[in-house]
């Protein structure tokens, strides 16, 4: 009994957090405070009542068990530990007062013996080869995560904003990526503490070998096969692609696949499918983003062709299957359905969802049924039923509130693990407290929370409502429809979708309600919508739009409608449309194919406007590309090597300088003078 009181006495609010999370805590200290709380006292645990509940408070505190339905330690459990903490029984009190405090706390103990035991091959297993060899690689330069030893052993992950509490048990630390597994961040902080005691070596990391080792000769060669197919479209252009292009690019990705290459597959079948749209003149095309592909996949399979060990290898490969891991209860409000036909080659459903638990950091939730279909004909297509436990298909239950017990995660992705059960609770209302909250309708606010350090993520899920709908149109050229709305500060966006990404259903639907929205502005609409910003501004891809959400009229005294945009963000406007303009200079050459072009005059002009805008770098970079551009018409000599690299090396500037004026330049034009014509 003295052992658990000491540990309960010796316990601290980050241990706790250690156990549960700060918003368990929260309500927990809240519930210290008006719940009716008694003890019983045992010779191996004590029995707690907080409520209705009764909780077994056990040594170690991760293995305490509560009555009610969570099966993680609930906010019952951390009631009682804080209650138990402030209300030792006086002959407990007295007990611990005699025992001698030792020099290090039993909880540090029991900690620092598991750390010391711990297994590498299990901590290599928890990290991959990818994340692990970015690790050694950041250790070999001394570079490791930030350890603070305490009541626990808390690593921050500063490059990756990312903070681990690592506790006893260890199967109870905790990790701000929510997961409750052994995940890449708790294994990389227990493995820097391992190499700071000494227990494990950098030489024994770096020579340890792995079962699922690359072939490192057999990579370099598959490098070297991609490399030649991107060198051939660079040189020759798009014009003098075979019509059969794109099969050859499937090709090079099925050897990745062979090769282990994950990420330079996942790579060539974007780019078989956007060689295929130029192939049969898609009206979707976009050469920019071709462009953009061949140079992702090329800077990718020249950090391969760099790499000799199989350890820096590992850092630029990828991997197969994202990781899930264990997670606490969740409740999920649905919000709706997309089906999706990826350039990739997938194809299926999305789901999303509203995550209850506001103190999390994953928002919203997403469930993929998605299927390969490169493989695949109409013919021999797979129905997939409905995953957690449910009967029917999930677009039937996505009519309910959802619980999920022992749901696993990667990111804001759920699994459709068979460990996962799920229950229907009530029917959905949207327009609740919970889901009005969470929908933005200050569009300046919703770029700076939402798309600050994430413009290059793949999907920024946001719900956005607005006070009027400007213009409602179709481009009949690009198969899109945009919508023009404005939210009560003035600041404007524009809503866009594609036709076939949106599909046919949908599209009519949303050309439907932009014209409702254009010539009925008493009317309130919400959109889930994705956030990007595009050219400079800032576009939501519609998922779903509501009219059931309702909002009370907002009185914007207290807001300053002078945002100053304007004046603080205008200067960007030139540099993003100068980056704009190199960009496009570079797809031309990619359109002609080096071997023809003859436009460097163009590329020399740019030479002279970036010196003239203090841009030194990159307009010494594009000079070195016109002299290069410009002998090649001089000489017999095919190898354009120094070229692509040298177009690789602009390329990489100026994405970097479109991603930074973007931002700048998208709120700039929220407040756009309103005599633009949206046409």
């Amino acid at each position: 009994m003295s052992e658990l009181n000491n540990i309960i006495s010796t316990t601290d609010d980050d241990y706790l957090i250690g156990l549960t999370n700060k918003g368990t805590l929260k309500r927990a200290y809240k519930d210290l405070e008006e719940a009716e709380i008694s003890a019983e006292y045992s010779d191996s645990k004590i029995e707690v009542s907080v409520a209705d509940q009764k909780c077994s408070i056990v040594s170690p505190l991760g293995e305490s068990k509560c009555t009610c339905p969570s099966r993680s330690i609930c906010r019952h459990i951390i009631t009682a530990i804080l209650w138990l903490k402030n209300n030792l029984s006086e002959s407990s009190t007295e007990e611990v007062k005699k025992t001698p405090e030792p020099e290090v706390s039993t909880i540090n103990k029991e900690l620092i013996a598991e750390l010391s035991e711990y297994p590498l091959k299990l901590i290599k297993s928890a990290m991959k080869k990818q994340y692990l060899a970015k690790f050694l690689k950041n250790a070999q330069n001394g570079k490791f995560p930030q350890l603070e030893e305490a009541s626990m052993i808390t690593g921050v992950l500063n490059d990756e904003g990312i903070m681990v509490k690592l506790i006893s048990p260890l199967k109870y630390s905790a990790c701000s990526c929510h997961s409750k597994e052994l995940c890449k961040h708790k294994a990389a902080v227990i493995l820097a503490w391992q190499i700071k005691n000494k227990i494990v070596s950098l030489d024994e990391l770096a020579d340890s070998k792995d079962e699922n080792a690359f072939d490192v000769p057999a990579v370099h060669k598959t490098a070297k096969e991609v490399e030649k197919f991107l060198y051939d479209i660079f040189s020759n252009g798009l014009v003098r692609v075979s019509d059969d292009i794109h099969e050859h690019a499937e090709a090079m990705a099925v050897m990745c696949h062979s090769a282990k290459m994950a990420d330079s597959e996942r790579l060539m079948r974007e780019i078989g499918n956007r060689l295929k749209g130029y192939v049969i003149r898609s009206p979707e095309f976009d050469v920019q983003i071709l462009f953009s592909q061949l140079m992702e996949a090329l800077i990718s399979i020249r950090k391969i062709l760099n790499s000799n060990s199989e350890s820096t290898l590992a850092e630029y490969m990828g991997e197969f299957k994202q990781a899930y891991s264990d997670s606490e209860t969740l409740e999920l409000i649905p919000l709706a359905v997309r089906n999706i036909s990826s350039v990739s080659g997938y194809a299926g459903e999305i789901y999303y969802f509203l995550n209850k638990n506001t103190d999390s950091e994953n928002k919203y939730l997403t469930y993929s049924s998605v299927r390969p279909t490169f493989y695949e004909s109409k013919r021999n297509r797979v129905q997939y039923s409905a995953p957690w436990g449910l009967t029917g298909n999930l677009k039937q239950a996505m009519s309910c509130e959802l619980r999920l017990k022992n749901p696993k995660l990667s990111g804001n992705k759920i699994s459709s693990s068979s460990d996962t059960h799920a229950e229907t609770l009530s029917k959905v209302n949207l327009n609740q407290k919970l889901v009005i909250d969470s929908v933005y309708r200050n569009f300046r606010k919703m770029i700076d929370e939402v798309l600050v350090g994430k413009m290059t993520s793949k999907e920024n899920l946001v719900m956005v409502t607005f006070e009027k709908c400007i213009d409602s149109f179709t481009d009949e050229i690009s198969q899109t429809h945009s919508i023009i709305v404005e939210d009560y500060l003035g600041q404007r966006l524009t809503i866009k979708a594609r036709y076939k990404n949106a599909g046919k259903e949908f599209f009519e639907i949303l050309v439907k309600v932009g014209e409702i929205m254009k010539n009925a502005s008493e009317n309130q609409y919400t959109i889930l919508a994705n956030a990007y910003i595009s050219n400079g501004e800032c576009i939501l891809y519609p998922i779903a739009i509501y009219d059931e959400i309702h909002f009370s009229k907002i009185n914007d005294s207290s807001e300053s409608r002078n945002i100053n945009a304007k004046s603080n963000f205008g200067n960007y406007e030139f540099f993003s449309r100068l980056f704009g303009e190199i960009l496009q200079s570079l797809c031309d050459i990619i359109q002609s194919g080096i071997n023809s072009y003859d436009l460097y005059n163009c590329i020399y002009d740019f030479s002279k406007e970036c010196e003239r805008s203090g841009l030194n770098t990159l307009c010494s970079k594009i000079l070195e590309l016109y002299n290069m551009l410009k002998n090649k018409n001089h000489t017999y000599n095919t190898d354009n090597t120094k070229i692509i690299l040298k177009l690789a090396e602009i390329y990489n500037y100026i994405s970097v300088g479109i991603e930074k004026t973007a931002f700048k330049q998208a709120i700039y034009n929220l407040t756009k003078e309103n005599e633009d014509e949206f046409t």
